[in-house]
Order: C-alpha cells, then sequence, then structure tokens
C-alpha cells in the first residue's frame, strides 16, 4: 500500500488510513508517504511495516542497530533524536487534552544524557534448540536473536557476550546491572560450566547520587540510571524543600525518592505494598533515621494518614494511582503534589480527577528516561487551591434525577446518600435519532431540568431504552401493550441502552455516556406472559420486563452489563462521577450482582 503517515499512535508507530480502515504503520515518521508492506490484520485494524520511503521527512535518518524492524523493541531508531523529544511532548500534551486539560502547561522534554547505552536492564527470550537468546516482535510474534543491543549498557552487552551460546538450559532470563557500581545479577542460575560469569544473584547494587541502593531481581529500579538522578534532583528542586517538611513517598519501589530527598526534610513516610521492594527499602534506609516504611497499599494507608504530609510524592505503576488514592488525595490534599508517570494516559486521567478535586496543574516536565522508544516519564506539579476545594465538596452532595424505585433502591443498597428530584421531562422519542442517542438526549435534558433548582451538587440522570433492531420499546401504556412487546421479544435478542449524565449544577459540566447489553429472551408461554401482565410488574418498566423479576425471569442470557439492564450501569456511573471529581462512599457490605462479574468493569468493585 502507498499511505501519507499522519500522527503518532498508541504504541509508537504512525497511523494512516486506507479503504476506511486504521492502519498503524512501523519504521515511519508523520508526514512521509511511504510504500507499506500488512504484517498482521484484526477487527481493531491493520498493522504494517514501512518497506520504502517515497517522501521522507527531514528528522529521518539511519538506524543504529542491524535489528531494527525486526526486533520491536526500539520503534524511533530511525527518527533523529530532537524530533523524539519533540514527538514525546506531543503525546503527553495529547494525552492531556484528551482529558480536558490544558495542554500548553507540558513543557519541554528533558532529554537523556545519553541516546544509547543507557539500559541497566535486559530481559531475553532463549530458543533452545537455536541455544540463542534474542527477543520476541510484539506484532509477529516472532524471535529474532541477538548478541548485541545498542541501547543496553556496555556491562548489560558484555554479560550478553558471555552467555552466547552457553544458555540453552532456560526459556528466559534477566540482567541487571549498576552503571555506577559494576555489579549485576542474572537470573535463573546457570548450571552450564561453560558460563564464565556468576549468575543467580538475589540482588545487585547501584549507585545513586552518592547514595547505594540495594536492588533485588523482582522490584523495580529505573532503567536509565544517569537520567534518574536527574529527575530525582528535578523533584527536590520543585518541591522547595526548607528542611521542616513531612513528606509522603506513595509507591515509595525501593526507596528511591526518601533516601534522596531524607537529608532535606524532617521526615519521609515510605509507602510500598511490594514485599521484595520493602526488604530493599529497608537495606537502603537502615542508616536514614528520618524515613518510616510502611508495607501496605498505597489506598489502604494513605486515608490513616490525612493532612499529615506538606507535600506527597506518588509514583505509580503504569495503571496509574487506584480510585481510592486519588479520594484520599482530594479529601486530605497537601500543598504540594508531585506525580511520577511513565503513561502519559493514566497521568492524564488521574490528572483529571486531581484538578476536579482542591488542585491546580503548575505544569508537566516529560523526561526522557527511554530514548529510541515512545516511552515517556513525566513530572507533574500541582498545588492546592482553597477555593477548589470548596467546589470539590459541594460537588459531593448526590442528587437522584429520577423517581425509578429501581435506580433508588441500587443506590441505596450501596450505602450512598443523595437525595431524589423528579426531573418532569416528558420523554418524548425525536424522529431520526438512534436508540443511542435518543437515550442520551433523554437522560441530559433530565439532568439539566433539575440542575436548574440547584445551586451546588452533582445531578445523576438515566434513560434505559429497549431496542428491538432499530425500533425502540419504552414503557408500555396498557395492559395490552404490555402483551405485545412480551410477544415480540420472546426468544429473540435484543439490545438494552442506558444514557448515564453527571452534572454539576454550580457549573453545569456534563459528562455523558452510554452502555450497551445484548439480551436474550427465553420462550416463555403464553400464560407466562399473562400472568405477569396480571402482576402489573411490566408496567413501568422498558420493554415491559424486569431482569430481576424472579418469578417471570424472562431473560435466557445476556452479554454486558447486568445492572445495566436493571436501569442503572454502575460501573459507568462511578467512571463519570470519578472524571468529574465526586468520590463515593461506598458501604462495603455492598458488592455488585454475581452476574456483573462477567462484565469485568473495574470501577464496581
Amino acid at each position: 500500500m502507498t499511505l501519507t503517515l499522519n500522527g503518532i499512535g498508541e504504541f509508537g508507530d504512525t497511523s494512516s488510513e486506507y479503504e476506511g480502515r486504521t492502519i498503524s504503520v512501523f519504521g515511519g515518521i508523520p508526514g512521509e508517504t511511504v510504500e507499506a508492506n500488512i504484517i498482521r490484520q484484526t477487527d481493531d485494524g491493520i498493522d504494517a511495516m514501512v518497506n520504502r520511503v517515497i517522501e521522507a521527512s527531514t528528522h529521518r535518518r539511519d538506524a543504529v542497530c542491524p535489528y531494527f524492524g525486526q526486533c520491536s523493541g526500539c520503534q524511533w531508531q530511525h527518527i533523529e533524536y530532537n524530533y523524539q523529544l519533540q514527538l514525546k511532548r506531543e503525546i503527553v500534551k495529547r494525552a492531556m487534552e484528551s482529558e480536558g486539560l490544558d495542554g500548553s502547561l507540558v513543557g519541554e522534554v528533558l532529554p537523556s544524557p545519553s541516546e544509547f547505552g543507557y539500559r541497566n536492564h535486559a530481559r531475553l527470550s532463549v530458543r533452545r534448540r537455536l541455544n540463542s537468546f534474542g527477543f520476541i516482535n510484539k506484532v509477529t510474534h516472532q524471535f529474532v536473536p541477538i548478541d548485541h543491543c545498542p541501547i543496553m549498557a556496555e556491562g548489560v552487552n558484555s554479560l550478553l557476550s558471555a552467555l552466547n551460546g552457553r544458555c540453552g538450559e532456560t526459556t528466559q532470563f534477566s540482567i541487571r546491572y549498576g552503571v555506577n557500581t559494576d555489579e549485576y545479577l542474572i537470573q535463573p542460575q546457570f548450571k552450564n560450566p561453560d558460563v564464565t560469569v556468576i549468575t543467580g544473584q538475589l540482588y545487585y547494587q547501584e549507585n545513586l547520587g552518592g547514595r547505594k541502593f540495594r536492588v533485588s531481581s523482582p522490584s523495580f529500579f529505573q532503567v536509565n540510571t544517569p537520567q534518574t538522578e536527574r529527575l530525582i534532583g528535578l523533584v527536590r528542586q520543585r518541591l522547595n524543600l526548607s528542611g521542616n517538611e513531612t513528606i509522603i513517598d506513595a509507591y515509595a519501589g525501593v526507596g528511591t525518592f526518601s533516601v534522596m530527598l531524607a537529608p532535606y526534610v524532617k521526615k519521609v513516610i515510605a509507602i510500598e505494598e511490594s514485599g521484595a521492594a520493602i526488604k530493599d527499602a529497608r537495606v537502603n534506609v537502615r542508616d536514614i533515621t528520618n524515613v518510616e516504611l510502611i508495607e501496605a497499599r498505597t489506598e489502604s494507608v494513605l486515608p490513616h494518614l490525612g493532612r499529615l504530609a506538606n507535600a506527597i510524592i506518588v509514583d505509580p505503576s503504569r495503571t496509574g494511582c487506584h480510585p481510592s488514592a486519588l479520594k484520599t488525595l482530594n479529601f486530605y490534599p497537601p500543598k504540594k503534589l508531585v506525580y511520577v508517570s511513565c503513561n502519559p494516559a493514566t497521568l492524564a486521567r488521574d490528572l483529571r480527577v486531581l484538578t476536579r478535586g482542591p488542585y491546580e496543574v503548575e505544569d508537566v516536565t516529560p523526561v526522557d528516561l527511554f530514548p529510541q522508544t515512545y516511552h515517556v516519564e513525566s513530572m507533574a506539579v500541582l498545588r492546592f487551591s482553597p477555593e477548589k476545594e470548596k467546589a470539590f465538596v459541594d460537588r459531593q452532595q448526590l442528587i437522584l434525577a429520577s423517581v425509578s424505585p429501581r435506580r433508588s433502591e441500587i443506590l441505596s443498597a450501596m450505602g450512598l446518600k443523595f437525595e431524589t428530584s423528579a426531573s418532569n421531562f416528558a420523554e418524548t422519542p425525536t424522529a431520526g435519532l438512534s436508540p443511542e442517542q435518543q437515550g442520551l438526549a433523554h437522560a441530559k435534558a433530565k439532568a439539566l431540568a433539575v440542575a436548574a433548582g440547584y445551586a451546588s451538587g452533582t445531578i445523576i440522570a438515566a434513560d434505559t431504552i429497549v431496542a428491538l433492531g432499530d425500533e425502540m420499546l419504552g414503557k408500555p401504556v396498557s395492559p395490552r401493550d404490555a402483551t405485545g412487546m412480551l410477544t415480540r421479544l420472546r426468544g429473540k435478542t435484543h439490545r438494552v441502552i442506558t444514557a448515564i449524565v453527571v452534572t454539576d449544577a454550580a457549573t453545569k459540566e456534563t459528562l455523558v455516556d452510554f452502555r450497551t447489553t445484548q439480551v436474550a429472551m427465553r420462550n416463555y408461554t403464553d400464560l407466562e406472559i399473562e400472568d405477569y401482565v396480571k402482576s402489573s410488574s411490566p408496567l413501568d418498566k422498558a420493554g415491559a420486563y424486569g431482569i430481576q423479576d424472579k418469578e417471570f425471569h424472562p431473560v435466557a442470557k445476556l452479554k454486558g452489563c447486568h445492572l445495566n439492564v436493571v436501569g442503572l450501569p454502575v460501573c459507568l456511573m462511578l467512571e463519570l462521577l470519578l472524571k468529574l471529581g465526586v468520590h463515593l462512599n461506598i458501604s462495603s457490605d455492598w458488592h455488585p450482582p454475581e452476574e456483573c462479574s462477567k462484565c469485568r468493569k473495574w470501577q464496581c468493585s
């Protein structure tokens, strides 16, 4: 295919469109025209690789590594380094803007001291038949044998040479190397007598800023040692420490931030849940008297610390902060918060929640810990705002824009405090709208109608539509209408759409979305329909049935959210409320229905 390449995609590839389909193209640069070969097709899209460059970018260069393209570990060796930095800044800006945040707050990327030879950690696969090690291409899943990697530190490559042709007793191995100490570990332990280096070490030591750190095989440690030192210095500078502060180092790992900042503060409280990392941290802080280590999940500990800290550093994994941790940070805000992240998408998602709370983002500084790849570390600095805190607290009041007993029952079962307010909105279908569009329009109208009567608080509105094909089935107007609906649904699969709208009554900021569930009805009899209609239960329900009606039990099976069919997809509601900055105090006794386990939406748990 001949393609014109657009922006950078989720995994560092360039993107293009071909016959209405999205194509991810490895080896391209935005703005180029290329000839590309398809290497994989899925329902989600097409993966391709540049075969020939027709119109080259001025930022193109020759890749250093002979395995580039075969191995997918580096995505950008063909791009000049200065332009890599520009692209990484754009990735962070785009993530911020996708969450409604100000992309201009993203500064220039702090470049790595070294483009190559920086990586202190290698994890390789072994092909026993070939007695060779290498990497697995993430797209083709093909094994790519290597003998040297240009982004690895010189010490790592020396160890690879010692293992070459002698590692057939295992399927994988890893090397961790201290660039400032020349110490290393290789796991697992090799028994081959031809292996000339020591293997099977439980830990190695690395030196950062004059301090030695013990790092065990399972523990996390940044892969770019010199750049990590610069990142730590940047965090210290931005915290503007006086020496009297108590700081919390959340997701502390082996204690890197804790150890390096301890000389500049009164006390550090370090929280880490990994058993291996906390063992390393205990060794690393053994001669530092003002660091307290807590082995626990951050979201479990933070509520007990309250407003104890003057500043907090959070440095979570790629998945970002747990919603409970964000909740505590919003209700017990320090004066300053530094968020370090290796994932722009989850950073932006969490910053949105925090800025709906009592914080303002001062700036975001991308830090390049991973040259030649699309990965980028970022440091966001947030400051506490009393005005935003008041708005945040006011927003926690919930108003349900519905008199539906089922929706009230769900919220009550969750242990939530709320009030109800009827919108008095006439649900008149609008010609030309799809069921999804109709549900959103109705729910939004309900929310705004109720919001008009409140100076503060958060309005929750919902609208459920049963759709048989493109036909919308509302609530039956009579027993005869109910009988007709149930007869038409019998033995067929339809979809249930529930639109959810949450609105900040003070600002009228509104978030909308919908959840769809595929519902297959059983072949109930005419007599069962007659008895069910006589009970009057169908008359206040869209589609004339309730999935929760145990006696009639009309549903054979469903695909998707169970509570969506009841009329309130809690998973979606929690997601929207969190984006708006509303944190719910859900009763520990409440659990989603067993049927919801198939939905696997993290917000329900």
